[in-house]
């Protein structure tokens, strides 16, 4: 069995996306007890969209259609049967600027046919440019086809190793099906192209926060 660690890192002055008050600071919140010192820290301006996260589908719809991620069960985050397609980045073509996952590129990683409620994790290597301030600018997106044919497997999650999934400059309009689907959309994984296998086993684990539509989480891939 091997593991594999699919979460990014949190820390100050990485890239962000641009929401006000959302800049990642470490706060040393050290204090005195009964005589002796201890150091703890605080998290000042961490968003649910920090790192690697997951999202519902209430980000667009609001709570009254979908619902928060603590009340998600657990049955569809933990030993997940995942489906990996590695689609080298080098490999993508360019459009305005940024390169564009297309349907050929998800038919031709598809080792096999992918069951519904299945988890679909989209790997392109792009999680090496972590630590660039470009990262969210100049990441991969979804051709509207692409991501159709993904969502029409009926997933339980899909998940990827870059952050903006839409064409700013020339938008794909995807996203309104993508939040409509019911699956929990999961961005920013690092180490996926470490997979070797095609199936695997999935676990995600989000920070317990009541009553938000994304949230950080610890994702790791179970190689059998």
């Amino acid at each position: 069995m091997k593991i594999i660690d699919i979460t990014g890192p949190i820390y100050e002055g990485m890239w962000e996306f641009g929401f006000p008050h959302g800049h990642f600071k470490l706060l040393q919140l050290d204090y005195e007890y009964l005589g002796h010192r201890y150091t703890h820290e605080g998290f000042e301006g961490l968003v649910g969209t920090a790192g690697t996260f997951i999202q519902t589908g209430a980000t667009y719809h609001g709570y009254k259609k979908f619902g928060p991620t603590y009340k998600i069960p657990l049955k569809r985050l933990v030993n997940v049967d995942a489906y990996i397609l590695q689609i080298p980045l080098k490999e993508l073509q360019e459009r305005d600027g940024r390169k564009s996952i297309q349907l050929k590129d998800i038919k031709s990683a598809e080792k096999e046919e992918i069951p519904e409620d299945a988890a679909i994790i989209v790997s392109t290597g792009y999680s090496k440019n972590w630590e660039r301030n470009d990262f969210v600018d100049m990441s991969p997106f979804f051709k509207r086809d692409a991501l159709y044919y993904l969502l029409d497997k009926s997933p339980n999650i899909i998940a990827c190793d870059f952050p903006t999934w839409e064409n700013k400059l020339n938008p794909e309009n995807s996203l309104e099906r993508l939040f409509s689907s019911g699956a929990i959309v999961m961005p920013n994984c690092i180490n996926l192209e470490k997979i070797k296998r095609y199936k695997v086993k999935l676990i995600v684990l989000p920070i317990k926060i009541l009553d938000v539509c994304a949230c950080p989480v610890r994702a790791i891939v179970i190689e059998e």
